[in-house]
């Protein structure tokens, strides 16, 4: 079929949906007036509502980081399309009971279920694509994986808006914005049984016939074609030196270059979080009213159109990521844009506590200094969305053989959620207790990811997986890497038309 390779991404990247849907939809929700009424922990002092917010938002990132080490025990021997599917469905389970929880633990149990899932895909789904695209497609569909969660994302803010205007006030409002997170959930269960296992997973179980079949069912080819051939040949090198090694996994991931694989993929997830986007994506209705958004349902609506700004930038990264600028450049770009705006944000914030010294509640109007806190969120938002939101997956996807790719991605991974769900758990006391303050320690946070960008991370774009191999061998420091990336010509074109020409003429003689 026609664009397999597409469509086989689009619905595993519905992993990516429930993903953003649930990190979104929890931020109105703990906005609403009638939720935290419901459960009993708005009648504490400032710091108790923001441990108890912190704890509701973290319980989810804590059952991801359990889920991206554990379900690494799964996909190794069955495969990471059941992987998927096994996922899906205790999603599913923990998004009925955040819906219908009738007290704080069921719902705290809800959130930690789901996340178990939400965490297992995040491990798997971008493994998985970067197992079954094609070389020169897949950072642009790897980044269709951060667009679906940024979709998801913008999507629950929007869901909530909706539920706070529409459905009359009371538990109906977030349980049906918390509820309808089950769709995507479901549509990812029921897809998955249509899509093919991984090449690469198939390779390394010896099941050649599947490999040639699927990867011919992917590429709409037959097993004849120059370019289907040739990737075969990778696939099958590829397997048989990592079956050739006796060592077990966890030893060889103790080699050198693997160590320093695992060192970069570790250090960009835990820098993707310290950016500060979930710390915005948690609790930007709080950050939208601490500038003068109080009016009815305001810092509601300002939240959703930060979501449309999310989604409509990240499709900037699809033409950044396998274009000139490559993986690299991308996220260097990135965090001079993230910097800027966290640095102008918390000057604007200081201005703002400063003019208002003595002042006790929430700001009723916004000032020039508050409209330009706000420009700046959404500057931010688009720094994010075409570096670091979409980057950091694709290249953690990438650089780990095939061999150990679901131990080190599960490690990543787990790194990931672990320093999300601190962030959920520290935002608001920072909020509520150093203010401007928190603008910039994101902003310093940027100014390292960068330098550590720079200095150690290689590019990536335009290498096959089993090229990295070579990158890992070679200098430490990134910067004095040679490669440099060159756009496929017209006369390359050409030349691979005619050499595929002259090669189904050799086959029919």
């Amino acid at each position: 079929m026609k664009y397999m390779s597409l469509i086989a991404t689009t619905v595993s990247c519905f992993g990516g949906f429930l993903f953003g849907y649930d990190i979104g939809v929890i931020s109105g929700v703990l906005a609403m007036p009638t939720f935290p009424a419901y459960f009993g922990f708005n009648e504490g002092g400032p710091n108790h509502i923001a441990q108890v917010k912190g704890d509701v938002v973290a319980l989810l990132q804590a059952g991801c980081c359990v889920g991206a080490l554990l379900i690494n025990f799964f996909a190794d021997p069955f495969g990471r399309k059941l992987a998927i599917i096994l996922s899906s469905i205790i999603f599913i389970v923990g998004g009925i009971l955040q819906a219908v929880a009738q007290n704080l633990p069921t719902m705290l149990a809800g959130r930690f279920i789901a996340g178990l899932g939400v965490g297992a895909c995040s491990m798997l789904v971008p493994m998985y694509i970067a197992e079954i695209a094609p070389r020169k497609l897949r950072g642009r569909l790897g980044t269709l994986w951060q667009f679906l969660v940024v979709l998801g994302i913008m999507m629950s803010y929007w869901v909530d808006y909706g539920c706070v205007r529409h459905i009359a006030e009371g538990d109906k409002q977030w349980r049906t914005a918390l509820g309808i997170q089950i769709v995507p959930g479901g549509v990812l269960l029921i897809g998955m049984f249509f899509l093919p296992e991984s090449l690469r997973w198939l390779a390394i179980k010896g099941y050649d016939e599947k490999v040639v079949k699927t990867l011919c069912f992917l590429r709409n080819g037959n097993e004849n074609d120059v370019e289907i051939q040739e990737e075969l040949e990778e696939i099958r090198q590829a397997s048989r030196v990592e079956l050739e090694s006796r060592n077990s996994k966890w030893t060889e991931l103790l080699k050198p270059n693997h160590l320093r694989r695992l060192f970069i993929g570790v250090w960009l997830q835990i820098f993707q979080q310290w950016t500060g986007t979930n710390a915005v994506n948690y609790y930007a209705p709080d950050i939208f009213r601490s500038v003068g958004l109080t009016a009815e349902n305001t810092d509601i609506l300002a939240t959703g159109v930060y979501g449309i700004v999310k989604a409509v930038f990240v499709i900037v990264a699809f033409f950044m990521i396998d274009g000139r600028f490559g993986r690299r450049t991308t996220l260097i770009i990135g965090s001079v844009f993230m910097m800027t705006a966290f640095f102008i944000l918390a000057g604007m914030t200081l201005g703002l506590e400063r003019d208002n010294a003595g002042f006790e509640g929430e700001l009723t109007n916004v000032d020039a200094k508050g409209y330009v806190a706000i420009v700046m969120i959404y500057v931010f938002a688009i720094g994010y969305e075409f570096s670091w939101g979409p980057v950091v997956w694709v290249v953690c996807s990438e650089i780990f053989p095939t061999r150990i790719r679901a131990m080190c991605l599960s490690v990543t991974t787990a790194f990931n959620w672990a320093m999300n769900a601190t962030i959920a758990k520290v935002t608001p006391i920072m909020m509520e207790n150093i203010t401007y303050g928190t603008y910039f320690f994101f902003g310093c946070c940027a100014i390292i990811m960068g330098v550590f960008t720079y200095v150690l991370v290689p590019e990536t774009r335009g290498r096959s997986l089993e090229e990295m191999e070579e990158v890992f061998s070679g200098s430490f420091l990134a910067y004095k890497d040679q490669y440099v990336w060159r756009p496929e010509s017209k006369a390359d074109k050409i030349t691979q038309a005619e050499e595929g020409s002259s090669a189904g003429d050799n086959a029919k003689q």
